[in-house]
């Protein structure tokens, strides 16, 4: 070994792992892109020069991120929960995602060396920005609902979606600056990247409410599926379909068909028993219903809810009634979104949510003339349109842009399964009279609780209610 080799690993073993000096100069690294990201964050002009290329820099701005995550769920939630741990290899998704980003970026643009100039500047702008959002939303989180209303987190989400969006433009236009159409091209790399993980897969808080085992709701939705459940779910739709009896001729039978499709709160399957409870003792469907649920403790009892099982008891249900004569009932229940689709959950199955348009198509594939179809769930007046006719009435827990109340492990029904079914339908076999009520009575608790109205909706056939004045009246003679 030369002795200047020797030299060299000498006075590399012999140096401190970390001087005052670089702990001094990685702190003002730090600040400095900070600062610049801020800066970037609110929208101002930056240069590639504002940014300091320190991969240590880098590292320690990602490890705030992920502390960041961690105090915002303690600011939320208290000190009564528990790391977070699945969410941890989303929150380290965006590193390699912004490396990736910076790299194709510098591609496009022929600016070697600027890839860490790049990175640095979104990592510091997306600590910023959660900073941001996230403190308003522990702040929105505090407030009375009547002050911010039921939609304010949607909104929220939403706006740092397209406030992220306009960072990554102006990162673009000020760093990478390769002319419109290069710098399209990267835009484009960098909604792809950092901009739809976002939309697919929100990141949730490293900090989350503590796991109780004594929770019956939680402890079902985690527990795995059961060999006796697995095993009973083979033929219990094909059995539960095959009990379905036939119309009985000169009389205006009910059929019902009721599903509650998110399995992770108990809410849904306890509305859903006691709406086919209800429907057997009063209004006669005896042998004429089918319920579909999502949910552990019913696995070897009912079959599962889908939109395969949906559309295939619908075609039972009208294979077996007298189409002229018969009225289908039609209840689901779940969590909707805005763009008016239901969630259809059970893990670790991966189901199709439900949308009007394949609701429609099962339905016309059943060949079922008279319906009543009841939607339970947020923004689910969007349903109304696409499936109506003269020979339809349709109720919805809400509008089509408005959230609807009453779900949650704690809840024995959503609120308008509450006043509709479980009170007004008590008193009377029209569901026009009760839905009036009971779109009174939810408009009241509603503003009890400070909450935006849901503004539940009905949608009623000319024909529909010929025949319904029909089945009022021989239920009435019957009871």
């Amino acid at each position: 070994m030369h002795d200047d080799q020797a030299a060299g690993i000498a006075v590399a073993d012999n140096m401190p792992p970390a001087t005052p000096q670089l702990r001094c100069t990685l702190y003002r690294d730090v600040m400095s892109n900070l600062r610049a990201g801020a800066r970037l964050a609110f929208l101002r002009p930056v240069t590639a020069e504002m940014f300091t290329p320190s991969a240590e820099a880098f590292a320690l701005i990602a490890g705030l991120n992920l502390l960041l995550l961690f105090l915002l769920g303690l600011a939320s939630i208290g000190f009564n929960g528990e790391f977070n741990v699945y969410e941890v290899p989303r929150a380290l998704l965006f590193v390699p995602a912004t490396l990736l980003f910076a790299l194709v970026a510098v591609r496009l643009g022929g600016r070697a060396g600027s890839q860490l100039q790049i990175a640095l500047a979104l990592v510091a702008a997306g600590l910023v920005l959660s900073l941001l959002i996230g403190a308003s939303g522990v702040l929105l989180q505090r407030l009375p609902p009547r002050l911010v209303g039921g939609n304010w987190w949607t909104y929220l989400f939403y706006g740092a979606v397209l406030w992220w969006t306009l960072v990554i433009a102006i990162s673009v236009a000020r760093l990478v600056n390769a002319g419109p159409g290069r710098n399209l091209m990267a835009m484009a790399a960098g909604w792809l990247l950092l901009v739809a993980p976002v939309l697919w897969y929100p990141q949730n808080y490293l900090w989350m409410p503590k796991y109780d085992a004594s929770d019956a709701a939680e402890k079902s939705a985690r527990a795995p599926i059961d060999e006796r459940g697995f095993y009973a779910q083979q033929d219990m739709l094909r059995k539960s379909l095959a009990a379905v009896e036939g119309g009985r001729p000169g009389v205006a039978d009910i059929y019902l068909l009721a599903a509650g499709l998110y399995a992770r709160e108990d809410v849904f399957m306890k509305e859903v028993q006691l709406i086919a409870d209800l429907f057997r003792k009063r209004f006669d469907t005896a042998g004429r219903s089918v319920v579909l649920l999502n949910n552990r403790k019913t696995l070897d009892t009912h079959p599962v809810a889908s939109l395969t099982s949906i559309s295939a008891a619908l075609k039972r249900i009208g294979s077996q009634m007298n189409r002229d004569e018969d009225l289908l009932v039609m209840y689901v229940s779940s969590h909707g979104s805005e763009s008016h689709r239901l969630a259809v959950d059970f893990w670790p199955l991966r189901l199709a949510t439900i949308d009007p348009p394949a609701l429609k198509k099962a339905l016309d594939e059943s060949g079922i003339k008279w319906r009543v179809i009841v939607v339970s769930a947020c923004y689910s007046g969007g349903f109304i349109m696409p499936l109506q006719d003269e020979h339809t009435l349709i109720i919805t827990a809400s509008s089509a842009k408005r959230q609807s109340f009453g779900c949650g492990s704690m809840s024995d029904s959503t609120w308008l399964a509450q006043a509709l079914f479980n009170e007004e339908l008590r008193k009377t076999w029209s569901f026009e009279t009760a839905f009036t009520a009971a779109r009174k009575s939810i408009a009241e608790r509603e503003r009890a609780q400070g909450f935006e109205p849901s503004e539940p909706q009905l949608f009623a056939g000319a024909e529909i209610r010929r025949k319904l004045a029909e089945i009022e009246s021989r239920l009435a003679q019957h009871h």
